[in-house]
């Protein structure tokens, strides 16, 4: 049954793009893809300071507090809740990431940015320590729905960002770089959460990657303070 209620919400956003009314006709010239472009796009992240700190704070945050797939182990050994509490566990980051792109689409366009995507960071951080402290099981559902929460708002303020700031002609890479990358570090991600949680422990992984986290974005922050000053 969970199958089959997965199938039939793929139904809705199937009906949505099939109501999509476009010619889908590249404008202007094709660009041929080769090497080169992949290069440019690469020079012209690392020469955009904005995006290359957001790159840069997307990729350390989640390289190290990449928390999912440590959550089995929450639901069997820790709180000892089973498939319905690994359920839920799973469930609360959505549900977070709903409140959090709700409420950034009811403050409007924040001019305050980069300071948005910092404190979203911090907070994603202080969230990771707080599960990783959790005694009870509601405290750890709190945590991952926060975790969802912040994660939603600086996803939704990286892609604008470089929606503002790419000219045309590097649109499309610095949004497929970024992409790309950020799947990468999803594996590598879970795979260093996996050896933390053998080596240390579940709840120990976690405080070790909040406490990184918390590195990383002081660091990035100290070495690009453009970020913490851009507005747009």
């Amino acid at each position: 049954m969970t199958y089959f209620a997965s199938t039939l919400l793929f139904v809705p956003a199937l009906i949505a793009l099939f109501s999509i009314k476009a010619s889908g006709r590249i404008e202007g010239k094709r660009r041929q893809v080769n090497l080169r472009s992949i290069v440019e796009g690469i020079e012209f992240m690392w020469i955009q300071r904005i995006i290359l700190s957001l790159f840069l704070l997307d990729f350390g945050v989640t390289l190290v507090g990449f928390y999912r797939p440590i959550l089995p182990i929450f639901a069997a050994d820790v709180f000892k809740t089973g498939a319905s509490g690994l359920g839920l566990l799973y469930a609360a980051p959505s549900v977070g990431s709903l409140l959090g792109s709700t409420a950034l689409l009811m403050a409007g366009d924040v001019k305050h940015k980069g300071v948005l995507v910092v404190i979203a960071a911090l907070f994603f951080a202080g969230a990771l320590a707080l599960l990783g402290v959790s005694q009870w099981f509601w405290m750890a559902i709190g945590a991952v729905m926060i975790l969802g929460f912040t994660d939603s708002i600086s996803v939704a303020i990286r892609r604008t960002v470089v929606q503002l700031l790419a000219p045309n002609e590097m649109l499309g890479r610095a949004a497929s770089l970024i992409t790309v990358f950020a799947q990468t570090t999803n594996g590598l991600g879970a795979l260093l959460a996996g050896i933390a949680a053998q080596a240390w422990g579940a709840p120990n992984a976690l405080l070790v990657g909040s406490a990184l986290c918390f590195i990383m974005i002081f660091g990035i922050c100290l070495v690009i303070p453009q970020l913490w000053s851009y507005r747009s």
